[in-house]
């Protein structure tokens, strides 16, 4: 079968939104009295979904509050973070534009909440690119449980061999080979 669809993965792919997710957990976590440093951040919680963030934290730190507050805290701060500061990565909307031109359906596919996708496309102008976007909130478990890309697979009413992924983390590829993606 030919290539008729490409999946992009958001954090690292569409945005350049690292470092905002790292300081959107520090500010949150320093609300607490928890001081956690870059480094930390990148070890215990790169490549998660945010609930899980936010229990590693509390965990981490023995914090005395449910999870749901931390991941609110981070939450209200990275959708900030992202209005303020947000960047594309670089080709991101130029490769948007040549797979569309080029007839290929575009879906986003990401561990990130509506919310953070809906700051991403609104402060990028990028809403118009996509044919089908999967959330993490759709889904009991994030990458690399392939649900995230099964999903967008039926909402474009394709076949994995179908479609081409582009991903950043390895969780990500991991979720992409399970769903079945070519590689």
């Amino acid at each position: 079968m030919s290539m008729q669809a490409v999946i992009f993965d958001m954090d690292g792919v569409i945005i350049d939104s690292e470092a905002l997710w790292r300081q959107a957990q520090i500010d949150a976590l320093a609300q607490w009295g928890a001081t956690a440093s870059v480094a930390e951040c990148e070890t215990l919680t790169k490549g998660k979904r945010l609930d899980d963030i936010a229990g590693t934290w509390c965990r981490y730190f023995q914090l005395d509050l449910a999870p749901q507050r931390l991941e609110d805290a981070i939450l209200q701060r990275i959708t900030r973070l992202i209005a303020a500061k947000g960047e594309p990565m670089r080709g991101v909307q130029e490769a948007l534009r040549y797979f569309r031109e080029a007839g290929y359906k575009i879906a986003l596919a990401t561990s990130s909440s509506r919310q953070v996708i809906a700051a991403v496309l609104n402060k990028l102008s990028l809403w118009h690119f996509f044919d089908a976007i999967s959330s993490a909130d759709d889904e009991p478990r994030g990458k690399p449980h392939p649900a995230v890309y099964l999903t967008t697979l039926r909402k474009l009413n394709l076949n994995a061999s179908q479609c081409l992924v582009i991903e950043d983390s390895f969780t990500g590829f991991c979720a992409a080979q399970s769903a079945g993606m070519p590689r």
